[in-house]
């Protein structure tokens, strides 16, 4: 019953660490998210195509003109001036507003696909970095183990039960133990001077020293949310129907367009005055227009097809990428598990019952294994990450 109970406690602390682990990676991508000078460039860029698209939501500005007019043969002085006021057909500024709603939309959907990313980038830096902090815990303990292999080797050869070779051996392996630490520590220093110029060049803590490893839902699960969520599948939407609405536009934009005015003429004798209003005859001056929106129509539609199309295939290849270092880190983790005889490898050794040949050959082999399990892991959750980058 106390074994039972302890099973559960630790169960549930791990469970807790895990939950723990991934809303801090979390909270630094938000930190990042923030502080990060892309996403801040990214996002003016955003605004200012949004501005861009509401430049001719309003008529032209009015129009103001006057004279004086002496005459050719006499004395007399004619003087006029008028002010007027052009307009396109009025459904054109309705349209026009329109296709500034859905510039808005495509600008969304765009900026929030550059976003994910910056953020799909970072997270790949940040699990990095946890891998590397993984590893050097690990090489640590082996530069620990080499330095007290040393040591008990050394004792031996002084009782006649090793030969100098030996020894050698042992010294080259501490030698290379602790360049292998010097080299990851290195690395983990990389990773976290990357992590800080994500944040905008401030500090910014990851203490997270586990790799959550969640598990892969079926492909049918992923793909209707990768679908639905996904910004760049929206963007491919946003895009034919911002030329759906410019076909609408420049169709509009055929209509006549409208002048009013009011006008002012003066001479010695008389003076008149009075409105006026003008309207243009739509003969061929809109019909390259419309026929070059139909052909982008008809190119936007073409682009996003291609585009959706090559989204399922870059789902489909990375899915099955991922369920394929799944299947090996399951695997390889399983047979580690059932041959990680180190300590009693050692123990032996002390005892004189292996070599010190074979004991170095047999930790060679466990720390390759070791070695390819952490990769692995690193290579799923990395992967994990970038078939869920629609969940940044």
């Amino acid at each position: 019953m106390k074994t039972a109970k302890y099973i559960i406690l630790l169960l549930i602390f791990f469970g807790e660490f895990e939950v723990q682990s991934q809303e801090n990676i979390n909270t630094a991508l938000t930190f990042i998210e923030e502080n990060n000078p892309t996403i801040a460039a990214l996002k003016a860029q955003m605004d200012y195509q949004k501005a861009e698209a509401r430049t001719d939501l309003l008529p032209p500005n009015p129009t103001v003109e006057g004279g004086r007019f002496p005459a050719v043969e006499g004395a007399g002085v004619k003087y006029a001036w008028g002010v007027s006021q052009s307009f396109e057909f009025p459904t054109v500024y309705a349209k026009r507003n329109q296709l500034a709603k859905t510039n808005d939309k495509l600008a969304d959907v765009s900026f929030n696909a550059a976003r994910q990313e910056v953020l799909l980038q970072a997270k790949h830096v940040i699990l990095e970095y946890i891998h590397a902090k993984r590893m050097l815990a690990e090489l640590n303990q082996r530069e620990k183990l080499a330095s007290n292999m040393l040591g008990i080797i050394k004792k031996k050869v002084d009782a006649g039960q090793a030969t100098a070779m030996d020894l050698n051996n042992a010294r080259l392996r501490l030698v290379e133990a602790t360049q292998n630490a010097n080299s990851m520590r290195s690395q983990k220093n990389i990773l976290q001077r990357k992590i800080v110029l994500l944040n905008g060049g401030q500090e910014l803590a990851v203490t997270d020293s586990l790799l959550l490893l969640l598990p892969l839902d079926e492909r049918e699960t992923v793909f209707s949310q990768f679908a639905q969520s996904d910004p760049r599948f929206a963007a491919t939407q946003q895009m034919v129907s911002l030329a759906e609405r410019n076909k609408s536009l420049v169709a509009h934009q055929g209509l006549p367009e409208l002048n009013i005015g009011y006008q002012s003429e003066q001479t010695d004798a008389e003076h008149f005055t009075g409105f006026k209003a003008g309207l243009s005859i739509p003969l061929w001056g809109n019909s390259g227009n419309r026929r070059a929106a139909a052909i982008k129509l008809n190119t936007s539609q073409a682009q996003a097809h291609s585009q959706r199309v090559m989204l399922e295939l870059e789902f489909e290849e990375l899915y099955q990428q991922t369920l394929s270092i799944k299947s090996q880190l399951d695997e390889l983790q399983k047979a580690l598990t059932s041959n990680n005889n180190l300590e009693l490898t050692q123990r032996a050794l002390e005892a004189g019952e292996v070599s010190v040949i074979d004991f170095f050959n047999e930790i060679t082999f466990l720390y390759g294994i070791t070695d390819r399990v952490m990769e692995l892991e690193l290579e799923y959750a990395k992967s994990y990450t970038e078939l869920h980058r629609f969940e940044l």
